[in-house]
């Protein structure tokens, strides 16, 4: 199948464009009319009757009814974006399932979980490295209780990690 060169691309967003579609839906709707447009210069028409042919096939109600939608249904009302987080606003036009939307969200645990695991390896290698020094080791002096916390630390970050990958297979399915 042939594809569109960037000249009869501009040329469709321009008709969009005049016809007055909502710049967060022009994308989906260029998407559209330039396969559409494809499919008839497959067929063996030329691009300007392709393009007249896609243009008159394609119902003017059911855009104006996708565009009514879309505004309608992902937009946000003002007490929604009184509540939303920033990444709610950051998203609300866009692809929330492809990844990013969840890692933003998970960012904030992700950085607690390797600021703990970190920590928690430094204190125990502190009170390895004394113990070595010392060639003697107990729980009950500074560095053995050092080495108990970073234990400790290493294992509550190592245990929230794995609940948190946890949840997300499960969403995932």
């Amino acid at each position: 199948m042939e594809k569109l060169n960037p000249q009869q691309v501009a040329r469709l967003y321009d008709h969009l464009v005049r016809s007055g579609t909502d710049t967060d839906l022009l994308p989906e709707l260029l998407d559209h009319l330039a396969c559409e447009v494809e499919y008839y210069i497959w067929l063996g028409l030329p691009f300007e009757s392709a393009m007249d042919k896609a243009l008159m096939e394609a119902d003017v109600n059911a855009v104006q009814t996708l565009r009514q939608t879309y505004q309608r249904e992902l937009s946000l009302s003002g007490l929604q974006l009184e509540s939303a987080s920033k990444d709610d606003i950051l998203f609300q036009f866009r692809n929330k399932a492809y990844g990013a939307y969840y890692l933003r969200q998970a960012y904030p645990t992700a950085l607690r979980n390797a600021f703990g695991l970190t920590l928690g390896l430094f204190m125990m290698l502190i009170g390895l490295m004394h113990m070595i020094g010392r060639g003697s080791f107990s729980y009950f002096s500074i560095w053995g209780a050092l080495w108990l916390g970073g234990l400790v630390a290493v294992t509550l970050a190592s245990l929230s990690w794995y609940l948190e990958n946890e949840r997300q297979r499960i969403q995932l399915g």
